[in-house]
């Protein structure tokens, strides 16, 4: 039960279901003073995660047990929360239909404030005591608290990288070559695999053929490798070899967002999250790129190796086509939305197969249009291909 100290201000009543977003928008756009989520024994996990978040941005949290599938059962628990008074409102858009009907019933009747999250169209409807809208128009939910709802709350990484704002002004000029040059970015990734298990990496420019010597220039300019009196590219650590690899990519699509001017977007690289998974070891996965725009969680996957190459379960178009859909349901829930931006053009099936599972795609020398891409996807939240 909410505190007599609270019951003389804003409380918001939720029905807890598996898809937290609808109800930490109106929590976080309201700000009341308590929320009281109404939980079945099915849903204490979520319950006890959309807590967590609620709670540092000043919000209380209560817990009310309820049931599912009993209508009486919550019309009797909702009934006991009106009885102790207050500013109540109910947030009708989570639980089963029956629990949201019986709640829907007791404090209609109460005449009471009764809300429903359109996240759809980015607002709140009041459905009672009289109907109004109420427009969602800043971006309210951070990376990581988004997350943290969906059950990851281990993250690390996510800043930017050291040396990375250096970086920033030769990363187009970097993108472009090794884009355009497909058989330079071959060879390169090539020279770069042979060389795995060092902590450094000696490269022939006579080894990446045309293109090399420009190759060497532009990284020497971001200060990733050096140039060698024999005509061999150094580069002096693994982070570095991380960045060669592939880094470059991340990076350029991270600046790229960074620089479409949205307000609001929040967005992080290299973020590391733990979640628990089977057996005993928690399971590990790391994000290339995440944002959040309009409070939905952006997952961006980028590849810089062959597509075609194949693996274990088929090629790495595959492979990479199944990660970023497997993240963004375990991740980004109803509301998150994929992306696979791959350096090298995909093939035909690969293509069809990233837009009916619903992933955007951009490859090959459309990613030197990257912010023309985001504009549209960002736009058009049902475009979910190039």
């Amino acid at each position: 039960m909410p505190s007599s100290q609270a019951a003389s201000r804003d409380v918001h009543v939720c029905l807890i279901s598996d898809q937290p977003i609808p109800n930490l928008l109106p929590l976080l756009l309201d700000k009341p003073a308590e929320a009281i989520f109404l939980v079945s024994p099915e849903k204490t996990a979520q319950a006890e995660l959309l807590k967590k978040v609620v709670q540092p941005h000043g919000i209380r949290v209560a817990i009310e047990e309820t049931s599912a599938y009993d209508f009486d059962t919550t019309a009797t628990c909702c009934e006991k929360l009106l009885n102790n008074g207050g500013a109540l409102t109910l947030n009708v858009t989570g639980g089963t239909k029956i629990a949201a009907l019986a709640a829907f019933q007791a404090f209609y009747f109460d005449n009471r404030r009764i809300i429903y999250c359109d996240t759809e169209h980015d607002q709140i409807l009041q459905l009672a005591p009289e109907r109004r809208s109420t427009p969602i128009s800043d971006n309210l939910i951070k990376v990581r608290d988004y997350l943290a709802c969906y059950g990851i709350p281990r993250v690390s990484g996510g800043e930017t990288p050291a040396g990375a704002e250096k970086r920033r002004a030769h990363l187009t000029v970097l993108a472009s070559l090794l884009i355009r040059q497909e058989r330079l970015l071959g060879k390169f990734n090539s020279a770069l695999e042979r060389q795995d298990k060092k902590p450094y990496a000696d490269i022939s420019l006579n080894e990446l053929g045309d293109g090399g010597e420009y190759l060497s220039a532009v990284l020497t300019q971001c200060e990733i490798a050096t140039l060698a009196g024999s005509g061999n590219l150094h580069i002096p650590s693994k982070e570095k070899i991380f960045f060669c690899k592939g880094g470059w990519l991340e990076e350029y699509v991270y600046w790229t967002i960074r620089g479409l001017g949205i307000k609001g977007l929040n967005a992080a690289m290299n973020v590391k999250v733990k979640w628990d998974g089977k057996g005993r070891q928690p399971t590990e996965n790391e994000f290339d790129v995440l944002f959040t725009h309009r409070n939905r969680l952006h997952l961006v996957s980028c590849k810089a190796s062959n597509p075609e190459r194949v693996t274990t379960s088929g090629t790495r178009a595959t492979e990479a086509l199944n990660e970023v859909k497997a993240l963004k349901e375990r991740a980004g829930g109803l509301f998150g939305k994929p992306m696979l931006v791959s350096a090298r053009r995909l093939r035909a099936e690969d293509r069809e197969r990233a837009s009916k599972m619903e992933i955007k795609l951009v490859d090959a020398q459309e990613v030197l249009r990257l912010k023309e891409h985001f504009y549209s996807w960002l736009d058009n939240p049902k475009n979910s291909s190039a």
